[in-house]
């Protein structure tokens, strides 16, 4: 596998280099790459313009870092956060990880990081799970609703299921999902067995309802066993 990321790296004009855009998350042990199982990317949302940057991660990251995970953050800036650009700096980073000597990777984000952290399905063998907690990145406005879902569809058409897990938590009450049903319906359309769907359970709800402890209590160990 690592052998085809290189060639993607090569064919994509990707600089394959082994700095990354990611911070070491501080809360968490860093065992290196000769000794982690792996390393998890996190994502946060768009942190908002009041805030001095993204939250810390939540329960679930925790709890991969505990089962031997290196944690990586993708922490992006609120006012130069395009997707585009986002999914690039996604690649370079994973490619750097992998130079580094990380042999599994799992991507995990939430709201705009985790519609980020969709695009390395793009690239096969790039990682090796994604974990989407609410998925999001055209606002709450009606007119956006055809363009959201527009888009949606577009990502993943562009997904190559070869084998890589992926996690999609939508949770109810979230404004920013105009409509779980068919989103889920096209996911599920394209990656199958390989998908694990959390889909609108009583509690936690909201868009940012992966930050709530009860979420990781109740859907933790199952993410965990599917991507692991």
């Amino acid at each position: 596998m690592f052998g085809l990321i290189v060639w993607l790296a090569l064919v994509s004009g990707v600089v394959f280099a082994s700095d990354t855009p990611f911070v070491h998350a501080p809360q968490f042990a860093d065992a290196g790459p000769g000794a982690a199982k792996g390393a998890l990317v996190w994502l946060p949302g768009t942190h908002g313009r009041d805030q001095t940057g993204p939250p810390p991660p939540p329960d679930f990251v925790g709890r991969e870092a505990a089962a031997g995970w290196d944690i990586r953050c993708f922490n992006r800036d609120r006012g130069d956060d395009p997707l585009d650009r986002g999914a690039e700096l996604l690649v370079r980073g994973v490619l750097g990880l992998r130079d580094q000597g990380y042999h599994r990777i799992i991507v995990a984000g939430h709201s705009r990081g985790a519609w980020i952290g969709l695009t390395v399905l793009a690239h096969p063998g790039l990682v090796d799970a994604v974990v989407a907690f609410s998925p999001a990145a055209h606002g709450t406005r009606e007119e956006r609703k055809p363009q959201a879902m527009a888009d949606w569809a577009a990502l993943w058409a562009a997904a190559v299921n070869n084998g890589t897990r992926v996690v999609l938590v939508q949770l109810t009450d979230d404004p920013y999902d105009f409509d779980p049903a068919r989103r889920l319906a096209v996911a599920r359309e394209r990656f199958g067995d390989n998908l694990l769907s959390i889909f609108l359970p009583s509690e936690p709800r909201g868009h940012a309802g992966v930050y709530d402890p009860a979420f990781d209590e109740r859907f933790g160990a199952r993410i965990s066993g599917f991507v692991d």
